[in-house]
This record gives structure tokens, sequence and C-alpha cells, in this order.
């Protein structure tokens, strides 16, 4: 309740939140999805501006470093209970189904009319919790994730939707850096690896662009 207060303070007095918390503004202006290879799976569209389907993608630009900060503007169509998306920076040039070959994996699933999400580090995982994502629609999923993979054993995950003024860790929707926003035990791990990519079960992604980190 504390943090979804915070989020309206911060997001009705923008000016004061840019000069006393350094976060990144919004950046409305990506679309389509970065270049990218089919790994594998069975797709109904492999276009510049729609994934459609079943299966694993790679983007063929690879991440600053093993361990880097960087953040992943994702626009997604979940449109029946049990479709998901799952965007992955591991170490793996082909495997997009999982984060066990070594990284992070960050999947939004549909459930009813609702968004479950979870967070896996080499392959370990911890479930949001469903306060955090009350806003987030299934159907027109918009959001803005921050992986800041810090060394062998640190990294963070933050969450945000898109239509949020500025980006910083106070206003995230999660934190991996705060234990209430999750259910289960994050590992003290880094999730290291230069692949991003994306794993659709029956999804549509029309936006999927890496960037730097919004979040300091």
């Amino acid at each position: 309740m504390e943090k979804f207060i915070l989020r309206i303070l911060l997001t009705a007095t923008l000016t004061l939140s840019l000069a006393a918390c350094g976060g990144g503004v919004a950046d409305d202006s990506s679309s389509g999805l970065d270049s990218y290879v089919v790994t594998n799976g069975s797709f109904t569209s492999t276009t510049s501006s729609n994934l459609s389907g079943l299966g694993g993608a790679r983007f063929i630009n690879v991440l600053n470093g093993i361990f880097s900060s960087n953040s992943i503007a994702l626009k997604a169509q979940l449109d029946a209970t049990g479709n998901s998306v799952t965007v992955f920076m591991n170490t793996s040039a082909t495997v997009m189904t999982n984060s066990s070959v070594g990284g992070i994996a960050i999947t939004f699933q549909r459930s009813g009319a609702s968004v479950l999400a979870s967070i896996a580090v080499n392959g370990s995982s911890v479930s949001v919790n469903a306060s955090q994502l009350v806003f987030y629609v299934p159907s027109a999923l918009d959001v803005i994730i921050d992986v800041h993979n810090i060394n062998a054993s640190q990294s963070r995950v933050m969450i945000w939707r898109r239509d949020l003024t500025v980006y910083n860790s106070t206003n995230a929707d999660v934190d991996t850096n705060t234990s209430s926003d999750y259910s289960g035990t994050y590992p003290n791990q880094g999730g290291q690896g230069q692949n991003a990519g994306l794993y659709l079960n029956n999804a549509t992604v029309t936006g999927a662009n890496i960037g730097i980190a919004k979040a300091p």
C-alpha cells in the first residue's frame, strides 16, 4: 500500500521526482521489434512489427558484457488463459525456453482477466504478488523492464507500466530488492549472459526494444 501511495504522489509531482530521484523519463516512441532470429518453435507471424505463436527468438544485437544493466520495452497480447511471454537475458544463443542455462527470465502469463508474473535467475524463480499487478491488462501488456545484472552474486529486476512519467525504484510496480513484492527467496546470484530474447506461448508481441537501464 505504501508503494502504491508513493507512486501516485510521484506521478503527480513529476518535476520534483526528476530532480530528487534521477530516474529515467518515459519514452513512448519505441515500436516494433529489434532485429531477431527465430531459434525454435512454430510462429504464425515473424515480421518486424509482429511476432506471434509458439517458440523462441533471439535478438541479433548482444548485450554489453555478461554482466550489464539493460532495459526492455515490451508490448504483448495474451488473449487466452495460459498464454505467456518470457523475456530472457542469458548465455545461450539457441535456447530461449528457460533460464536454467544461466541467465534471467521474466515471465508474464494470463490467468482469466489478470496477469501473473515470475522472475527466475539461473533457473530459481520467485512469483510476483498479484497485488503488484492489479493494473496490468493481459490483452494489452505494455511494460518497461530493467535488468541490473551486476555481478556473479547480485542482480536486480524492476518492472513498470509504460504509462508512468518517470522510472525509478520508488515507483516500480515490481522491484526484486523489495521482498514484499514477491513470494519466495530471490537468489543472491547474477544471471550472466550477453544474449537477449523472447519465448512466446501462443502470444503476440508487437514491441520489444532493448535499451539502457532506466533506473540508476
